[in-house]
């Protein structure tokens, strides 16, 4: 393994590597990586490094109720999680999964907070909707399943880095799914919300956000089909495992935190048992 530095190069020895760089980068690295027994990079005789790249989304609602429903309480993260849209065909007319959160806790000002909830309101509107938010306001959130797709991925770029390494580049759009989802999420939310006692309820729309970047190294049953196996171990070089979301062939719709952890350490406890058998 080695790391070019201007004027400088490093190597260093390894019996075992383990590529944990994010979804994004690690394709970068294999596909960097090409070499005469890897013409089309590391681990790549399926020509799959960096395809099928994937991406939750979101449909946010925001509900002010009477009741002082302490908003500044709890974590970021939301209080409540549901999983009664988790089944693929749960919505009519739409095909994936939605995981629903609700009950984050909300700052004034930051990324998700009141003063963003409504960006259409300015001056004393906007003053008016603070106080009434400050007790009431809360949100829904609906995360969705992105379909995989060969032509989401991520490629070489022409700019380099400061190694001189060709940086990524990720070309990623939805389909017509993902906003059939994203709208019953919607409609989802506003239903929630009303029979809730919402007395104000609305959609947050915009342009339909990316959210944990996923895939690009997707596992399967054989290089002709994926990256690597069930335990992240790549197909063609049984010493180079690869970690993290970017092994994950599929999405689902809830948050991957808890899976990569449960990946890893999989991982980790099959290389640890196999090593000799890794190393030899």
């Amino acid at each position: 393994m080695s790391a070019a530095r201007p004027a400088r190069k490093q190597f260093q020895p390894a019996s075992v590597v383990v590529l944990a760089a994010w979804s994004a980068q690690n394709p970068r690295i294999l596909l960097n990586s090409a070499n005469g027994a890897h013409p089309k990079g590391l681990a790549n005789r399926s020509g799959l490094v960096g395809k099928y790249m994937m991406t939750h989304f979101a449909s946010g609602t925001w509900a002010i109720f009477d009741e002082n429903v302490l908003n500044h309480m709890g974590t970021t993260g939301a209080q409540y999680m549901s999983y009664d849209r988790y089944g693929k065909t749960s919505h009519k007319g739409a095909f994936g999964s939605t995981f629903i959160v609700a009950g984050s806790a909300l700052k004034t000002s930051d990324l998700g907070g009141f003063a963003n909830a409504r960006l259409d309101l300015f001056g004393a509107d906007l003053h008016a909707f603070m106080k009434r938010a400050a007790r009431g306001l809360t949100r829904i959130n609906a995360f969705g399943e992105e379909m995989p797709n060969v032509e989401n991925r991520v490629e070489p770029a022409s700019e380099k880095d400061e190694f001189g390494m060709p940086l990524g580049r990720i070309i990623h759009s939805y389909d017509e799914e993902v906003a059939r989802v994203w709208n019953a999420n919607f409609e989802e939310g506003l239903k929630i919300a009303n029979a809730a006692g919402a007395k104000e309820a609305w959609s947050g729309r915009g342009a339909i956000p990316t959210i944990h970047l996923m895939g690009g190294t997707i596992m399967g049953t054989g290089a002709g089909n994926s990256v690597v196996n069930s335990f992240g171990q790549a197909h063609e070089i049984p010493s180079l495992c690869i970690a993290g979301p970017g092994i994950f062939p599929t999405s689902g719709a809830s948050n991957p935190t808890y899976t990569i952890f449960a990946l890893s350490l999989r991982g980790a406890e099959q290389l640890a048992g196999k090593w000799k058998a890794i190393v030899a």
